[in-house]
């Protein structure tokens, strides 16, 4: 429970700091408001109060959301031979990885902007997304993904193959799925429903590789094209859509 010296303590700071303000010392000819003045400058010390309530408040759900939050692999999944090449890799900055990979090649391709993609993708899946975009301005139209977010990413596999670390990761997304076409803006395919649907995305990595200088040039980036974390060298090598499971 609060302890109410305490607050009456914390009070008595605040009316202290408005009063020696030079919002404070600017009234002081309004003497015979002083009692007005006062009763000012305790609802501003309230309202102080508040917002530092509000502040811990905040910080007390983050704590909680990151505590209860799933875990970044599937049952059964080992991640030992990735630390044992990586002591310092941290499942769950990589699901953050996984997350703003997938939302900036699909970005790529909503918006026919190969360069988002910069950096994400392996030589063959850089080939494959530029097939899309190329398909997309032949055939005059816009794949859309509005709405798009990922509802979950989990680790499901994890390896190292031929000295690289291999990541498979399930990411649960839910969206709308539509093509418009360039000249009439008409929607051709698709349409606005919300569907939900999973894909599998394997991400490798050369854990001997620097990737410090492209991670801050991505990071420094102002706009849409910059990335919020570093991905540390993880690139995707494969992207597939899994088939909806049966219905029951």
């Amino acid at each position: 429970m609060p302890d109410p010296v305490e607050d009456q303590g914390n009070r008595t700071d605040r009316l202290t700091e408005l009063s020696e303000s030079g919002l404070a010392r600017g009234a002081e000819h309004l003497v015979p408001f002083r009692g007005r003045m006062v009763s000012k400058l305790e609802e501003a010390a309230e309202e102080l109060g508040e917002e530092d309530r509000l502040d811990e408040k905040m910080v007390a759900d983050l704590g909680t959301e990151f505590h209860e939050q799933s875990p970044a692999e599937a049952a059964g999944v080992d991640l030992a031979p990735i630390r044992a090449v990586d002591p310092q890799f941290d499942d769950f900055a990589f699901r953050s990885i996984a997350r703003e990979t997938f939302n900036k090649v699909r970005e790529a391709r909503s918006t026919e902007r190969k360069e988002e993609a910069d950096a994400l993708l392996s030589p063959a899946m850089e080939a494959e997304v530029g097939r899309e975009l190329s398909g997309d301005v032949a055939a005059h139209r816009h794949h859309l993904l509005p709405g798009l977010e990922v509802d979950e990413a989990t680790i499901v596999a994890a390896a190292i193959v031929g000295g690289r670390e291999v990541l498979d990761v399930r990411l649960d997304v839910a969206g709308e799925e539509m093509e418009r076409d360039d000249a009439t803006g008409a929607v051709v395919a698709g349409d606005a429903t919300v569907r939900r649907w999973s894909e599998r995305w394997r991400f490798e990595r050369d854990p001997s590789m620097d990737s410090s200088q492209t991670d801050r040039d991505h990071t420094l980036k102002f706009g849409d094209e910059g990335w919020m974390v570093a991905h540390r060298g993880w690139v995707v090598t494969r992207i597939e859509r899994l088939p909806a499971p049966p219905a029951t």
